[in-house]
């Protein structure tokens, strides 16, 4: 499947910024697109490293069903 995945990360000062631009990658599940673009360890809950991202399918990502994920 072809999912885009947006990164971003926050810090107290300066709020939530995304990084980089969007990425564009095949991947069998929103999962596996997050994890293959920076192999780190990443989950639904619990501490996180402040360092996200948002994975969905389809063009507009304002009207598309996305995944979160916090990489720890």
């Amino acid at each position: 499947m072809h999912y885009n995945v947006q990164i971003f990360t926050w810090t107290a000062r300066l709020g939530v910024h995304q990084v980089g631009s969007v990425i564009e990658i095949d991947a069998p599940n929103p999962k596996a697109a997050a994890i293959s673009l920076l192999g780190l360890r990443l989950d639904e809950t619990g501490e996180s490293s402040k360092l996200a991202v948002r994975v969905w399918r389809g063009e507009d990502a304002t009207r598309a069903d996305c995944d979160c994920f916090y990489y720890h």
